[in-house]
């Protein structure tokens, strides 16, 4: 681990966008591809190493579980390879992309295993959705397996929200979520889009290493793929997550969430929104 000040603090550089006040100002190396932003603490240990080895091993999970769900979904559509029982019990549940199911006329039709034949080729079947689902899939495990950069919402102590100075209850009033958030970017410029990924280190001291990995997933599907930004989202955590429909499924980060961890695992998780898997998969 290799700790040292931000260059953007050290260099007194202004933000790109909201208020010119920073919060976070020293940068860690935990591990190759994984890095993290916090505010230092002379007087304790912080970010705590039991918090920093959580952060370290869910990123590194975050990146496998990429991986793996990419290539189970390259066999299906690339090589052509059948589709589980699993594999479709994974798509029904979380993206309702139902055998036979048309979504309501949003698919030409919904063949499981549909043979190759040229005049298929442009429709809206169901090996069009899964080629879009595949691709989305693709970016996020690119993405993250080029190095993920976390900060520290630090939702205990934080005094900056947005580039602008505020007490620390004033700053929890915007940041309410304390599993995570991306913020949106106005104007992306320079091939930055959307802002960092950040996390409440101190939060996830009881989630799974496959569950704080989810978080991740969840937080870089707002970044890289740019759905569910400003709050257009449904999480796997509400029963409407479960009824929402296909076209829906296609654009919320839950769905790219959840399908991973399930295809990595090889088991379906998060079957319903009571599940354990929300801190325990």
């Amino acid at each position: 681990m290799v700790d040292f000040k931000k260059p953007t603090t050290a260099l007194h550089m202004p933000r790109l966008f909201g208020g010119p006040d920073r919060y976070t100002d020293h940068m860690e190396l935990l591990a190759p591809g994984v890095t993290i932003a916090y505010k230092h603490n002379p007087a304790v240990a912080y970010p705590p190493l039991a918090a920093k080895n959580a952060i370290s091993a869910a990123s590194k999970r975050a990146m496998a579980i990429m991986r793996k769900a990419n290539d189970e979904l390259a066999k299906v559509v690339i090589l052509r390879k059948p589709e589980s029982a699993v594999f479709q019990n994974i798509m029904q549940v979380h993206f309702q992309l139902v055998a036979g199911n048309t979504a309501g006329g949003f698919l030409t039709d919904n063949i499981v295993d549909k043979p190759f034949a040229l005049k298929e080729i442009t429709k809206h079947d169901r090996r069009w959705v899964l080629e879009k689902i595949r691709r989305n899939m693709l970016s996020l495990s690119f993405h993250l397996n080029t190095g993920v950069y976390l900060i520290d919402v630090d939702h205990a102590n934080r005094t900056v929200a947005a580039g602008v100075t505020s007490t620390v209850a004033g700053v929890q009033a915007q940041i309410a979520n304390s599993d995570g958030y991306t913020r949106a970017t106005p104007t992306p410029m320079c091939g930055f889009k959307n802002g960092e990924i950040h996390l409440d280190f101190a939060a996830h001291g009881n989630f799974s290493v496959n569950s704080y990995a989810a978080i991740i997933i969840h937080e870089a599907c707002h970044k890289y793929l740019g759905i569910g930004i400003g709050g257009a989202e449904i999480y796997a955590d509400d029963p409407n997550y479960y009824n929402s429909g296909l076209a829906y499924c296609i654009g919320n980060p839950d769905c790219y969430t959840w399908a991973a961890v399930s295809l990595y695992t090889g088991v379906l998780k998060m079957p319903n929104h009571a599940s354990g898997d929300w801190f325990n998969a």
